[in-house]
């Protein structure tokens, strides 16, 4: 199919499933057609989103370079100097890298000459690239390498299977002839909702799970130990560190592959996956694209993989042969989770796939292709720079004016140089250039700190930090919730909390979001209370139990064609089966008005089926009377008030150089830069960016439309306790394992850390005996082995500095008053040790507890059990006010 087309010289996008041979389909030919016409320098070009180039295909295309004589070559960030040498001085005939490394090479003086031979361009993944900013890079840079290689070449597109073929064709180049090979492969997808068994409840006490949970860990367990080689898919890295631990304590030989994991790691799993050391892998999006990891026989899907191409990707690596099947499980986890994968697995088999959304004319990567055309030639006419801008159809729709509103900021940060009818570039512009050659923000991470063992529990990526924590929030971190008490720019102090009730999950912002179509399809399912797909019996009681429950109830079922708006209390429930982004739409657009009603914030939380509230009822249902029209200049005003637009703007201000990449969220006043750069092409693009990564202007117009129309009906209930459906957006994270539910086990890290820990005493009678000791070996009965006196202060810092000044003191020497507090305090310390013997220890033992504190906690407690809870209490405190006495 593909072949021919590609030898007669077409530009050309071939679309087939991961396993079909589609690569040497596209590269082939290609290599044909080079051998019949030799050139110097390099002719083809083979760009690939990975910078770890699947290393079996990596050996098969150097394979076929060996034997036909066509010198292959690899070049990416992490090329050494040394390589990078010998490439300029003798370039290969193919070039493999990636889009940074392409940008990169442009304007390098010596490579840029090497291209000007190059006649083929192959693109691999070009689906992964076409719905970002690296892609809308990508389609400027292949329009500067036309400009250097002064005429059209060959381009050839691979893709996995996708919805808008046409779309992703015209963003690779003009006349693209798309080529699809439809699932020759046989694709088996089922979906499981596993029933709990006896043993269930044994495992579960193992792995310190519910029931319901460990029931999907030992259904796992069981398909690892059918198959030789599992591949275990989950959305977000967290996901995937709690799965693979409850694997691992049922001795399951499973390892894990995230984003997160250095890349020695990596590669390392990879390696002893492909030999079969390992026999299943729990992994996220990391391993969709094509790297080897060698036969697999299974692929698991973990709860909904939200999207059908993401689904048909995943369960592609199986089988991953042409002829083999592909075999994927989705395990769900609950009602909602169960009803969207069956709807999901139904696309899918009948190739319904989510349309690729390409961004528009993103103005961030527009300011790096001006500064690199300036590169190019050192000075454009601006003319010229619109009508190459304007070849790219991701910049199809770019007006004359807002280039030169770009190119005016650039002027203005000394960027580039810009007159009447043309600009060039300035002694700054390389620097800028090489520093934004990535589109890709850099992430700070904070680390998360448990006040009550002391114990550093992980980090936390800066974007979640900037978007949910403040103190008082509750959030779901490494399988557990935890309590804030304190933010600051090195770390974040919590404690355990014994509730998940309005709980933020740490990986909230890595979901991937169920699309529009996808959700009103359960909705149809639900109306209809029918599954249009083959499973068990129990899977389809599962998935429809909460609408049958609802019916029971006499209740309204919320569908694609019914918003139910449900009150409980003060909180709103809008069950809207309209996907994550046209509910986080609408949800902020309704929190933003009742904000300006109530003159306070309101709290929001957003699924694909609901939007909740925690607002007055008389409010709610009149949100719906608004102009669908009016939902852009609305949201545009109140979005710039939020911690989102912050952080977006942030990235967009760092890749056009008005920010330091250096420059974290906690090292800015961003309100005030925002306030300085409102208006200009900095902000409008954090506004772009907003409305089409995060949020679904078009469908909300669609559903608030359909509502005015009457094809959408509204109808509202009081209830005194949620909804079936309802509460599975209350409840929805099944795999948090809840701290036990009494104060034992917080107080019982807390013993054992102060039991623990060292501390001095020192005689005040004598000051000339000390002792240094854990505090549970200090005996009751202790006094100084000197002189034989009880008067012993406590010591926990400065020992020495502490004890040489107590003898300054005892001799008669005048001292400050800072000093004078010193000796203050451990006078104090001593007499508590008088009054309270060893129990005094224990208090001083906490963290940031000094004398008049202590003295407060021993007095509040009876006994020893409310001793620890006090320290607990007044240890809470110092975190949460710390900053004003570190």
């Amino acid at each position: 199919l593909a072949i021919p087309e590609i030898i007669k010289g077409n530009n050309a996008l071939l679309i087939a499933p991961t396993g079909t041979g589609k690569t040497e389909a596209a590269f082939l030919p290609v290599f044909h057609k080079f051998l019949e016409e030799r050139s110097e320098g390099i002719a083809i070009l083979y760009i690939t989103p990975l910078r770890a180039l699947n290393r079996d295909l990596l050996e098969r295309i150097l394979w076929w370079g060996e034997k036909l004589k066509i010198k292959v070559e690899v070049r990416h960030g992490d090329t050494s100097k040394h390589i990078r040498r010998k490439q300029a001085l003798a370039p290969p005939e193919m070039l493999i890298t990636t889009p940074e490394t392409l940008q990169a090479i442009l304007i390098g003086k010596v490579m840029r000459r090497h291209l000007k031979n190059v006649r083929f361009v192959i693109v691999d993944e070009v689906h992964e690239l076409a719905e970002d900013k690296r892609g809308a890079q990508l389609s400027l840079g292949l329009e500067r390498l036309r400009e250097i290689v002064k005429q059209e070449f060959q381009r050839v597109g691979i893709s996995a299977t996708i919805g808008s073929a046409n779309k992703v064709a015209k963003f690779l180049g003009n006349n693209v002839k798309v080529l699809k090979v439809s699932t020759s492969k046989e694709v088996e997808i089922s979906v499981e909702k596993p029933k709990p068994k006896k043993i269930d409840k044994e495992i579960a006490q193992e792995i310190h799970s519910s029931i319901d949970a460990s029931s999907r860990v030992r259904r796992i367990r069981e398909l690892i130990n059918k198959h030789s080689s599992t591949l275990i898919f989950v959305n977000t890295r967290e996901l995937s560190e709690i799965l693979a631990s409850r694997l691992k304590i049922l001795n399951e030989s499973v390892g894990i592959h995230h984003s997160s994991l250095s890349q020695e790691v990596r590669v390392e799993t990879e390696k002893e996956f492909k030999e079969q050391k390992l026999k299943a892998l729990v992994c996220t999006s990391s391993l969709e694209l094509g790297i080897d990891i060698g036969s697999i026989d299974l692929v698991i899907q973990y709860k909904s993989p939200r999207q059908v191409t993401r689904l048909l990707q995943r369960i592609g690596r199986s089988g991953h042969r042409l002829g083999k099947k592909s075999k994927g499980i989705i395990i769900t986890t609950d009602a909602d989770d169960a009803l969207e994968s069956l709807v999901i697995a139904r696309r899918a088999l009948k190739e319904k796939f989510e349309d690729i959304e390409i961004e528009e004319k993103p103005y961030d990567v527009l300011a790096h292709q001006l500064v690199g055309l300036a590169l190019d030639f050192g000075r454009i006419t601006k003319e010229r720079a619109y009508n190459i801008i304007k070849r790219s159809y991701v910049f199809r729709n770019l007006t004359y004016k807002e280039m030169e509103d770009v190119l005016e900021l650039l002027n203005q940060m000394r960027l580039l140089w810009v007159e009447q009818d043309r600009f060039g570039k300035t002694k700054n512009s390389r620097k800028y250039y090489y520093e934004n050659l990535s589109t890709i923000p850099d992430e700070r991470k904070y680390f998360v700190k448990n006040i009550v063992t002391q114990e550093n529990i992980g980090s936390l990526d800066e974007a979640f930090v900037a978007n949910y924590v403040e103190e008082g929030v509750t959030i779901i971190f490494k399988g557990s919730p935890w309590r804030i008490l304190s933010v600051s720019e090195k770390e974040i102090l919590v404690e355990p909390s014994r509730t998940i009730e309005g709980a933020i999950p740490s990986w909230v912002g890595e979901e991937i979001p169920t699309p529009y179509e996808i959700a009103r399809e359960v909705g149809k399912w639900r109306r209809k209370e029918k599954i249009y797909f083959p499973c068990d019996d129990y899977t389809k009681k599962i998935a429809l139990s909460k609408v049958r429950r609802q019916k029971q109830k006499n209740l309204p079922i919320p569908s694609d064609k019914l918003i139910l708006i449900e009150i409980v209390g003060n909180i709103a429930i809008i069950h809207s089966c309209f996907g994550l982004r046209v509910n986080q739409t609408l949800g902020r657009l309704f929190s933003a008005l009742l904000t300006s009603k109530l003159g306070h914030s309101i709290a929001l939380q957003v699924d694909a089926y609901r939007i909740i509230l925690h607002a007055p009822k008389i409010y709610v249902k009149e949100l719906f009377d608004i102009d669908p029209e009016v939902i852009e200049p609305l949201l545009s005003v109140s979005l710039k008030r939020t911690s989102l637009f912050r952080w977006k703007f942030l990235h967009v201000a760092r890749r056009f150089g008005a920010i330091s990449r250096e420059v974290s969220y906690a090292d800015v006043n961003l309100k005030r830069i925002i306030k300085a750069y409102e208006g200009t092409a900095i902000y409008k693009e954090t506004l772009k960016e907003l409305f089409s990564s995060v949020l679904d202007i078009k469908n909300a117009k669609k559903v608030l439309q359909r509502i005015k129309n009457k094809e959408i009906e509204l109808k509202m209930v009081e209830l005194k306790e949620p909804s079936p459906i309802a509460e599975l957006g209350l409840k929805a994270y099944s795999e948090i394992i809840l701290p036990e539910r009494a104060e034992r086990i917080i107080l019982k890290s807390l013993k054992d850390r102060i039991l623990n820990k060292r501390v001095e005493l020192f005689c005040l009678y004598c000051a000339k005996w000390s002792c240094y000791l854990k505090v549970k070996n200090i005996d009751p009965d202790i006094k100084c082995e000197n002189c034989g006196a009880k008067m012993l202060a406590i010591l926990k810092r400065d020992e020495n500095k502490l004890k040489k000044l107590y003898r300054r003191y005892k001799n008669g020497e005048r001292l400050s008053k800072e000093e004078m507090k010193e000796i203050k305090a451990m006078q104090t310390s001593a007499n508590l040790f008088l009054s309270y013997g060893r129990l005094s220890v224990i208090a001083l033992a906490g963290r940031g507890i000094g004398p008049e504190v202590a003295k407060r906690v021993l007095g509040n407690s009876r006994d020893e059990e409310e001793l620890y809870r006090n320290i607990l209490k007044a240890e809470r405190e110092y975190a949460r006010t710390r900053q004003f006495w570190d």
